[in-house]
């Protein structure tokens, strides 16, 4: 058994609490084993100085997607061959563990075999959290025909991934194939969106008979279903019927909110996909596309504060596409925007754990979880934007035990 020592530390465990200064951690194996003031461990292998600096939790991305190799994603699977949308899937995967987060769910692209390749150790990455294929309804988001076209769907091997399924009995058959294919949960498209090439952020898709469909698929094997909203009555309707995570949720209303937090679901923002856009990527995707993003930006800051007034557990996530992907460690700046430094931090932290189901295991810094850890230069409290320079302000990042990455000085 390995033992590893942090010494010196600044200590932000990811349950919220003040920062403690002048801690020591020390870790067996896989595992945090003890965290105190001054812990004597001569036999350690390694001694990490955090030399002032903040150890807290890995970070969680609660809604990625692996397969959204370009900014601009119509047409995607045409223009990329399986083997080549495979390797740089893998490009983003490890790109992520690079970036800080040591767990992500990946939200309609990646099939199982990319978790397992994780956690067989044949693939450099966070651990994963996958649907497979979102459901979609013919014409909806998620269906990437345009209006021209007469063709029949078919669902992409890799990429955007979405099965086309009209009607409960279509959704019951599409959500058990789904789990035949081994995938964690079910994802379903419950509104149009910003990067699909019709419709948009403010309709509504499904009806309720058809969520529910769904949700007890999910039910019948103890796990849960998240929908793509962001219009108010796509959100209403899947708290409605049971669905437990809410993608987005840019506009949704206070009184919404209130429903949501009734029902027990959580929220799981992601503003940083529009602010990259609208900051670094106007010239990159089309004016229909940039216009949506414009819409729900601001918007979206608005529902996370309804979220907070009602009580809503909020997540986080980074949905980011193509060459923006190198920017996803800035997540928890942006969502510090509205939540302030440490509820972002709990955000990508603690409530993603329990988003995915893992906070048995990880999202906070506790004895005999994994030692998901990352020391980040000086204190992030002080500076959020630290963040968005993963280079240079992520001094180690450790998954499982294992470090990743090391620039401790």
């Amino acid at each position: 058994m390995s033992y590893k020592l942090f010494t010196n530390a600044v200590l932000i465990d990811g349950n919220g609490g003040e920062p403690v200064e002048n801690v020591s951690l020390l870790v067996e194996g896989d595992k945090i084993k003890e965290i105190g003031k001054k812990i004597s461990a001569p036999y350690a292998d390694e001694l990490f100085d955090c030399r002032g600096n903040t150890i807290m939790p890995g970070l969680i991305d609660a809604h990625m997607h692996l397969g959204l190799v370009e900014i601009e994603i119509v047409n995607l699977a045409r223009r990329n061959a399986p083997g080549l949308m495979a390797a740089k899937m893998f490009n983003n995967l490890r790109s992520a563990l690079d970036q800080g987060y040591t767990y992500a769910r990946d939200m309609g692209g990646a099939d199982a075999g990319f978790r397992d390749a994780v956690e067989q150790g044949l693939a450099a990455g966070p651990r994963l959290k996958v649907c497979g294929a979102a459901l979609a309804q013919t014409g909806g988001h998620g269906d990437d025909r345009l209006y021209s076209e007469t063709r029949p769907y078919s669902e992409p091997v890799l990429g955007f991934r979405s099965v086309l399924a009209d009607g409960a009995p279509e959704v019951l058959k599409a959500a058990r194939e789904n789990i035949r294919r081994g995938v964690d949960f079910i994802k379903v498209m419950c509104g149009g969106g910003c990067a699909s090439p019709s419709g948009g952020p403010e309709t509504l898709q499904y009806t309720l008979e058809e969520l529910k469909a769904a949700a007890a698929v999910a039910d019948s094997v103890n796990t849960y279903v998240a929908a793509h909203c962001y219009s108010s009555r796509s959100i209403a309707q899947s708290a409605e019927a049971g669905i437990r995570t809410i993608e987005h949720a840019n506009l949704m209303s206070r009184d919404t909110a209130l429903l949501v937090k009734k029902k027990g679901a959580f929220i799981v923002p992601t503003q940083i996909t529009y602010e990259i856009v609208i900051e670094k990527s106007r010239d990159l995707v089309s004016k229909f596309i940039y216009d949506k993003f414009i819409a729900v930006c601001e918007r979206g800051y608005e529902a996370i504060h309804y979220a907070m007034e009602a009580g809503i557990p909020i997540g986080g996530g980074t949905d980011l596409t193509g060459s923006n992907t190198r920017y996803a460690s800035g997540a928890v700046a942006y969502q510090a925007k509205a939540m302030g430094p440490m509820g972002a931090i709990v955000a990508f932290t603690k409530t993603n754990a329990k988003v995915l189901k893992v906070d048995d295991v990880t999202g906070t810094l506790e004895e005999g979880k994994f030692a998901d850890i990352l020391v980040v230069k000086d204190n992030p409290l002080d500076n959020i934007e630290l963040f968005k320079d993963h280079r240079h302000n992520l001094l180690l990042i450790m998954k499982g035990g294992i470090v990743h990455k090391n620039i401790l000085v």
